[in-house]
């Protein structure tokens, strides 16, 4: 079996429409930056902007914004990619999206262009990306093609992700992996044919202020806070488990067990088996995450008392 051809990129366009992927993405609460986030943002937002993105099915178009963001010569600078975008003929545009497009994009390949570069243009100049988190993503962008030459590409998706598991004996071409800010502690993942699949992945902050804990911690605390978790994870150490059988272990509505295995995936804690082609989930316990809070843990109250003295 051939192994698929991993891509790890990172471009500071890739950002940009990440980012406002996460700004429309308002009924998902478990961004980190959250609504305050937004609220700064929407004050320099025109309302005829914010209707633009309300009426706007992002999902229709992001995954291909990104597969231009890599082809393009000038993905290194948001300018000048904007600039590049807006003098792309048709035709160009077609070669470069044509082998993903089986059935093409329902609006049109000129309105695609021009819709994305009108939004992007705005987006960038009320959101422009701070230099610390292309610093930040270019550094996970370095570390993942370096465990891409020592591991096998499934524990590279899994390391990556922080618990998705791809079934070895699906096929992929290419693995596009791009490192992501403003959807952390999310995931996003689309297959773009049945040969593409197309990862941003999620990257934490490496530093808090003093004496404060870092947001991982705060996730991985609040996962085992709730004895339906600790349970879910007792069940999950003898997995893989489905979602229906979870149901039936624990008698768990449907909306409250999704509740509670969000609050575990987030927090690195579980795993989620991907298997195609039907996309269902399998979920199992994530044991080297438990070494990772214990480590965690101790840096946190240990190492702030010891420097206090």
């Amino acid at each position: 079996m051939d192994m698929p051809l991993i891509r790890i990129e990172y471009s500071p366009v890739h950002e940009l429409v990440t980012s406002l992927f996460a700004y429309t993405d308002h009924k998902n609460h478990l961004h980190d930056l959250g609504n305050k986030w937004r609220k700064e943002i929407r004050k320099n937002l025109s309302e005829s902007f914010e209707k633009k993105l309300e009426d706007l099915d992002l999902c229709e178009i992001i995954t291909y914004l990104h597969l231009v963001i890599v082809d393009s010569p000038e993905k290194q600078n948001v300018e000048s990619f904007l600039a590049w975008f807006a003098d792309l003929g048709e035709g160009q545009l077609y070669e470069m999206l044509a082998p993903h497009l089986e059935e093409g994009i329902s609006m049109g390949l000129k309105a695609f262009r021009d819709l994305s570069l009108e939004i992007l243009t705005e987006w960038h100049r009320v959101c422009p990306i701070s230099q610390e988190i292309h610093e930040l993503l270019e550094r996970s962008a370095s570390r993942m093609k370096q465990l891409n030459e020592q591991v096998p590409y499934i524990d590279l998706i899994d390391e990556a992700t922080s618990g998705i598991v791809l079934d070895p004996v699906d096929e992929y071409d290419t693995i596009l992996l791009i490192p992501a800010y403003h959807i952390k502690p999310l995931n996003r993942m689309d297959f773009v044919n049945s040969r593409l699949f197309v990862i941003n992945y999620a990257v934490d902050d490496e530093q808090t202020p003093e004496d404060t804990p870092t947001h991982q911690l705060l996730r991985m605390t609040k996962g085992l806070a709730d004895e339906k978790r600790l349970v879910l994870l007792h069940i999950l150490a003898g997995g893989p488990v489905t979602f229906t059988e979870l149901q039936q272990k624990t008698g768990l509505s449907k909306s409250n067990l999704h509740y509670h295995l969000s609050l575990l995936k987030t927090a690195g804690l579980l795993r989620m088996h991907f298997k195609k082609p039907n996309e269902k989930y399998k979920y199992s316990a994530r044991p080297e995450s438990f070494d990772q809070l214990k480590a965690l843990l101790e840096s946190y109250v240990f190492g702030i008392k010891k420097n206090s003295k």
